[in-house]
Formats: C-alpha cells, structure tokens, sequence
C-alpha cells in the first residue's frame, strides 16, 4: 500500500515562480483595479451617458474607491483563511456580474451602491493576489510585471478617454471591465499550487505580531502611495495653471504613464544585480523627481517631467511592495501592503486638493517631503538586513 505524503514533505517543495506565473498573477491581480486605469472613461460616461451631474460621478467613482479600500482591510481577515481558487473564482464572477449589472441601472443611489460593492470584491481580489505573490520564489518580479501592467494600462485608459471618448457609449466601459473579468477567470486554472505557511499561534488571533521592520515598511508605503496620486490627481490641473490645454495636458499624462513600463522593468533588471541596495536612492530619486513638474511652463518641460515622475515611481513600487512581502511566507504583510497602499491613494488627493488651494508649489513640496519620510522609514527598516546582504 502506497503512503500518502506527510504535510511537511509538501511543505519542502520550492515556492513557485518563473515568467509565466508572475505574468498569470499580474493578469488575475489586474481584474480588480482596471477600473482605476480607465477611470477617466468611465467619469465621462458617466456624465455624458448616464446623465449624471460632475458631483454625482464623482461619488459614483469615489464609491468605488472606499469600496476597494473596505476590500482590501476584509482581506486581512479572509484570505488566509479560506482556499484561494475557489475564492478567486467567486470574486471574479461577481465582478463581472457587477459590471454588467452597472449597464442595466440609471439610478444614481444605484450606481453607487453596485460601484462601491464591485469596490469591496476588487480590493479583496487585490488582497489575495498580493498574498499569492508573496508566496512565489521572487516576489520582485511578481510585483514588477503586475506593475508594468498597470502603467501600460494606465497610459491606455488615460489616452482613450482623451481622444476615444465619442466611441465609449452604451455601457462600453463597464463592458470592457466584464470581459477582462471573463479573461481573468481563465487563468485561475492554469495557475500553480500555493502552499500557504505554517502560521504562529501564539498570538491570541493565531497569527503573530508583524515585525517593526515590517510595519515600518507598510507606513513608508502608505506616505509613498499619498504623495504619489496627491500630485498626480492634479497634474492635469497643473498643467492648465501653466497655461496648457487640457488635452495635451491630458495626453502628456497618458503617454507619461507609458514610461512607467520601462521602468518597471528596469527595476527587474536592478534588483536582480544590486537585490535591495538600490532601494532608497530610487524612492528619493521618485521624490526629487517631482521638482521637475514645478519647472513644466514649457510644454515638452511638462511633457518630460511627467514621464520622469512615472517612470521613476514604476521603479520604486515594486520594490516598495516586495519589500513590504519580504521574510513574511504567510502573505499577511503583502496583504496589509495592499490595504495601506489603496488608504494612500485614497487620502493623498484628499489631502493634496487641501494643499493645491495653496498653489502647485505647495503640493510639489509637501508630496517630496512625504516621499522623502518614506524613504527614511524603508532605510531604516533595511538597516538590519544591510549586513546579511539580502538579494
């Protein structure tokens, strides 16, 4: 009679990883914040279509954004505790169901109540994916190719809804997230095991406490994440401050999102050489980076320091999120990273509309000054590592 593997026999085997599962991973992680990358498609058809006032799609898109951030503080709570296809499989599918729901429905109270709900189910997804990533044997090119993703996407959804924004009616938008949803569910299968970590059961929920390097991590994250979309919310606004059309403004944005990709991969390329080294100088460089916005009178000065702007925060994320996944096989800490990184973007543009009151230079400099509080925070979370030369 055969023997059945113990436990701890499949607990050796080697974490999962290649190409082909960071780019399956990225893909299926991609599902739930897509609606980020064309939000300025949906905002107008919104408006244009559904016939609703500046305000009202405000909140409509904002709805999706609070519902996101619930998402990703339940996934603390639930991904670790129930098997992960099957749960990926069930966010998908409402996912898409809530997308198409989204183009059956004129009602302003329900827009916003299947937005914020399609919100919650995202940022779940999200949560589960960055849980996944942190299990793969590199999470940096996990987190890289996810990234890649997103700027590319990005430059995409910010271009068409420049110059496609005749062409996306009768509930296009949202049809266009339904499908990538029913994409989404194809990968499921194809992706590996992922064996989840023996967890600690000394704390009274079983989990563990986080160490300090670590949460120090996910607060340097959460200032990173603010800073960013704090002024990036507003570089449209800016550039019609310095007398720009909103269309080229619009376009320097979008193509700008395009630099990202390469950064994103010259990250790769970076942490594959130096492993953490070049984490600080490229956080500091992502801050600095944004004093060239300041100098954006000139249209290709503008056109430039956007792209500096992405293609330098495309290389620090990854790193930033890898980091925060870093020594943690369990995924909690890419888990709670997730949810700190989306109150980040939440609270940086309602912060930086504050500080905008006061002037472009005004959010330049506050969103430097908090990049650079993250990287004193990721440089002393490292300090520890520095001499056992993690790569």
């Amino acid at each position: 009679m055969r023997k059945i593997p113990s436990a701890a026999a499949v607990q050796v085997e080697p974490r999962p990883g290649g190409l082909r599962v960071a780019v399956l991973l990225a893909l299926l992680a991609m599902a739930g914040p897509l609606y980020i990358d064309i939000m300025p498609s949906i905002v107008a058809a919104l408006r244009t279509e559904y016939g609703l006032s500046a305000a009202q799609a405000g909140f409509v898109a904002a709805s999706n954004g609070y519902g996101s951030t619930l998402g990703a503080l339940l996934a603390l709570f639930i991904v670790s505790r129930v098997p992960w296809r099957p749960l990926a499989t069930s966010l998908l599918i409402c996912l898409v169901a809530a997308d198409i729901a989204t183009t059956m429905v004129r009602s302003y109270e329900v827009l916003v109540a299947v937005r914020a709900g399609h919100g919650v189910v995202g940022g779940l997804l999200v949560g589960l994916c960055y849980g996944l990533i942190a299990r793969t044997a590199d999470p940096r090119q996990g987190f890289g190719i996810l990234f890649m993703f997103h700027f590319g996407f990005g430059g995409l959804g910010v271009v068409a809804s420049t110059f496609l924004a005749p062409y996306m009616t009768h509930g296009v938008v949202f049809l266009v997230l339904a499908v990538f949803g029913l994409l989404a569910l194809l990968v499921v299968p194809q992706l590996p095991a992922f064996r989840q970590e023996a967890r600690s059961d000394k704390a009274p929920d079983g989990g563990g406490r986080l160490p300090a390097r670590n949460l120090m991590r996910i607060g340097a994250l959460f200032l990173f994440q603010a800073a960013n979309l704090g002024l990036g919310a507003f570089l449209i606004g800016i550039g019609s401050d310095f007398g720009h059309a909103a269309g080229f403004s619009g376009a320097a944005v979008g193509f700008g999102l395009w630099a990202g990709v390469p950064g994103a991969l010259a990250m790769l390329m970076l942490s594959r050489s130096f492993g953490w080294r070049p984490m600080v100088p490229i956080v500091l460089a992502a801050g600095f980076s944004k004093v060239l916005v300041g100098f954006g009178q000139d249209p290709a000065m503008f056109a430039i320091a956007v792209a500096a702007v992405f293609l330098t925060m495309a290389m620090a994320l990854p790193y930033a999120f890898a980091l925060c996944a870093e020594g943690d096989g369990t995924g909690r800490s890419a888990v709670l990273a997730g949810f700190a990184s989306k109150l980040g973007l939440s609270t940086g543009p309602a912060v930086g509309g504050l500080v905008y009151s006061l002037g472009p230079e005004a959010l330049i400099a506050t969103a430097i000054a908090a990049v650079v509080a993250a990287s004193i925070l990721f440089a002393l979370s490292l300090r520890p590592q520095t001499r056992r030369q993690l790569a």
